[in-house]
């Protein structure tokens, strides 16, 4: 015979039924699982619909669950597991949408903020508000603009602009130089 009783002999010289492994192996151990997982959600209101990836959470409850290893991963995470590791190095998982991760309160909160901004950016004093915001933001471009322009037409340099001495930088003549000449010319006694 082929399929899963090929594949999976779990008594030697006995061949199961898929049902029969439903029944006997399956079943019995993952009814626990999907009964623990339903009570948790129960009493903590919290991984109602949020922070809980159930398929992720029954992965590490029947890890750590296995009767025959249950001493040794008692207080194993999943990350932890050594199969999820290798499953994750190739294929890591992609995060859990916004709509899961957030909590029912946490999702009211988003949705209030939207519509009360929305709201608020319909109000007139609001509109002319940000309409004056921008004439200034334009304008504030413009003489940026013509600032940059000037300063590439004139060669001025930073430098130039920090140096206290504006006669040098209209000039083109170090202030030095001048107080030099003006020296020469007086007559010595």
């Amino acid at each position: 015979s082929s399929g899963i009783n090929a594949e999976w002999p779990l008594r030697p010289g006995s061949q199961l039924k898929p049902i029969q492994i439903l029944k006997e192996h399956l079943l019995p151990t993952v009814l626990p699982c999907i009964n623990e997982l339903l009570i948790m959600i129960k009493e903590d209101k919290e991984y109602e619909r949020e922070k809980l990836n159930s398929i992720n959470w029954m992965v590490e409850y029947l890890y750590c669950n296995n009767p025959r290893y249950k001493a040794q991963r008692r207080n194993m995470e999943l990350l932890d597991i050594p199969f999820v590791q290798k499953i994750l190095a190739k294929r890591p998982q992609a995060p859990l949408p916004l709509h899961l991760r957030l909590t029912k309160g946490e999702a009211a909160t988003l949705i209030q903020a939207g519509v009360r901004g929305y709201m608020a950016r319909q109000d007139k004093h609001v509109q002319s508000f940000r309409e004056k915001i921008k004439k200034k933001q334009a304008a504030a471009i413009v003489i940026q603009s013509a600032w940059r322009g000037h300063k590439v037409r004139t060669n001025i340099t930073d430098e130039d602009l920090t140096n206290k001495d504006f006669c040098k930088l209209y000039y083109g003549k170090e202030k030095s130089a001048v107080e030099g000449e003006g020296e020469e010319e007086q007559p010595a006694q």
